[in-house]
């Protein structure tokens, strides 16, 4: 398996990425939106805070440029708190390399295609939550449904033990 999925689309010459909207109508009909709450309850503790920055960041970019854009990576790097050299060992490398794993971007032979959308998380997912997050995504609505219900606070935790 490839270790750096992404890293050929780096233009190592302009210091670019170029990205593209991933439609996916199955998972756009059941998942999640990147800006909503649910990548930020449920999917931050599996992508970590970088890669679930990136994508939101990446989400934004090709919400206003479907067919594609080149992405300056020292200015992304930067505006996530980054650093940038063209390292394979580069956090920002390592992050798209994050959405490649967890299905959430797509390397195809120019380009990344990036989701704008998230699936639900998948049973192993969901069974590595700390405890408060698993029991309050059980009661977490259906997409379509009206309503997002509080979470539970880590003392709750406590109290039910």
């Amino acid at each position: 398996m490839n270790k750096t999925p992404t890293r050929h689309l780096i233009d190592d010459r302009t210091g670019t990425i170029r990205v593209r909207r991933w439609d996916d109508p199955l998972v756009e009909r059941h998942g999640y939106l990147v800006s909503g709450e649910y990548v930020e309850y449920f999917w931050l503790g599996t992508l970590g805070p970088t890669t679930a920055w990136l994508m939101r960041r990446l989400a934004r970019v090709v919400d206003l440029h479907p067919d594609g854009v080149a992405l300056d990576l020292a200015e992304l790097a930067t505006s996530l708190g980054l650093g940038w050299d063209s390292g394979r060992a580069n956090p920002l490398v390592r992050s798209f390399d994050r959405l490649v794993m967890f299905g959430l971007a797509k390397p195809l032979t120019e380009s990344l295609l990036v989701r704008t959308t998230v699936p639900p998380l998948n049973m192993k997912q969901i069974e590595r939550l700390a405890p408060h997050l698993r029991r309050a995504l059980d009661a977490w609505p259906i997409r379509g449904e009206s309503g997002t219900p509080p979470l539970p606070t880590i003392s709750d935790v406590r109290s039910a033990a």
